[in-house]
């Protein structure tokens, strides 16, 4: 009972030094607070709008015709689209899409509505440019709804000319119908794909730089011993920080830009208090390693990108090759709290959906703490040494 009072007593008294190391750092505490809710606002305001408007389209018409007009009318009264160009030829047409002055092309050609009255093949030539795979993307969903609308609309109309009923013309048109429902985010917003993703990786990006360039600034005092509780307290004074930061983060997310929180918070805190030490031993590491705060900045940010993309958020893991997640997952914990971080938040995912995660978060920490703790001391250990001797 002494000796864990004992361990108590010492674990609090290494806190509140360690709390009042770091008071004495304002711009380690601007960084941990501060910049996950700075980098927030500004990537929100990126994506403040919810979706892309007014996409810039040239259009080639060759038949002039009241139908074709009519299609013509419809892009350019959609909300998506924007008709910027008008051209006379299929040359004219390519130039402009080459020079990036429009990001679609509308080509309906001679005879179109000729052919469909006399019910002969014929069809509408969409021209998207695929450079920029959000515009791409956009563009060309919006615009096959819409001519598929118009295909069923004029097949209707067709169908009535030659004496159908205008019930049997559409239930002859519409054989079926395809029903959807989008769950979560009706209207596929990127401010609500994106945002809490880059939440996540800020709650990285200032626990990895941060953190190592704590442990470079005191690595002499970490490696004399008691390492790994001095090492739980300094995490845990950074958590006091960087965490409610998230908090704000997320709330300034929801509040501001819209986003919805339908999770339990207490998950999302176990989440990131449970993260923030599993990032922190590749920190240590990286730390222990380089040992030069310039180059710690510069190998955090570097490291970013990749973590990033390789984590599972932007592209499924299992649509990469079999083995690739594994190495991922052993080398960096990213893979366990993004993907699963926002879907706590934005889908209101359970706590037994995310908790292999967390446990995957929980033996990377007790596989990775005690390489980090070796690399600090070997790192570290012969400086400590010396300044003993000189001191004796």
């Amino acid at each position: 009972m002494r000796k864990a009072g004992a361990v108590k007593v010492r674990l609090y008294s290494i806190m509140t030094a360690e709390l009042k190391s770091l008071i004495r750092q304002p711009f380690t505490i601007f960084i941990l607070f501060a910049g996950p809710i700075l980098l927030t606002l500004l990537f929100g305001g990126v994506y403040v709008h919810d979706y892309l408007e007014d996409i810039p389209v040239a259009v080639l018409d060759e038949d002039n015709s009241a139908l074709s007009r009519t299609i013509t009318q419809y892009f350019d009264e959609n909300e998506r689209f924007c008709i910027k160009y008008y051209c006379n030829s299929t040359e004219e047409l390519k130039k402009i899409i080459d020079s990036r002055k429009v990001y679609m092309g509308l080509y309906i050609p001679h005879d179109f509505s000729k052919n469909i009255n006399e019910l002969k093949p014929t069809s509408v030539l969409i021209l998207v440019d695929g450079t920029n795979m959000v515009i791409g993307n956009n563009a060309y969903a919006s615009a096959a709804s819409i001519v598929q609308t118009l295909a069923a609309g004029a097949q209707i109309k067709l169908l009535e000319a030659k004496g159908m009923l205008p019930g049997q013309a559409e239930n002859m048109a519409m054989v079926f119908r395809f029903n959807d429902r989008i769950l979560y985010d009706p209207r596929l917003t990127y401010m609500n794909y994106l945002i809490l993703g880059f939440v996540a990786v800020f709650l990285q990006q200032v626990m990895v730089s941060s953190l190592g360039v704590s442990v470079i600034d005191n690595g002499e005092y970490l490696a004399e011993g008691f390492t790994l509780p001095k090492l739980i307290a300094k995490i845990l004074t950074f958590a006091l920080f960087c965490v409610p930061s998230i908090f704000a983060s997320a709330g300034i997310a929801h509040a501001v830009f819209k986003v919805p929180v339908r999770g339990s918070l207490l998950t999302v805190m176990l989440m990131c208090v449970v993260f923030v030490f599993a990032v922190s031993c590749p920190s240590v590491a990286l730390a222990s390693i380089v040992r030069d705060k310039l180059k710690l900045y510069q190998l955090s940010f570097m490291l970013s990108l990749p973590t990033f993309v390789s984590s599972g958020y932007v592209w499924p893991m299992d649509q990469m090759p079999r083995v690739l997640p594994m190495v991922i997952k052993a080398i960096w914990p990213l893979a366990f709290f993004h993907k699963p971080f926002a879907d706590v938040i934005f889908k209101g995912a359970p706590f037994d959906a995310v908790s292999k995660n967390i446990a995957g978060m929980l033996i990377y920490i007790l596989c990775w703490m005690p390489i980090s703790i070796l690399l600090l001391k070997k790192s570290f250990k012969t400086d400590a040494g010396c300044r003993s001797s000189s001191q004796s």
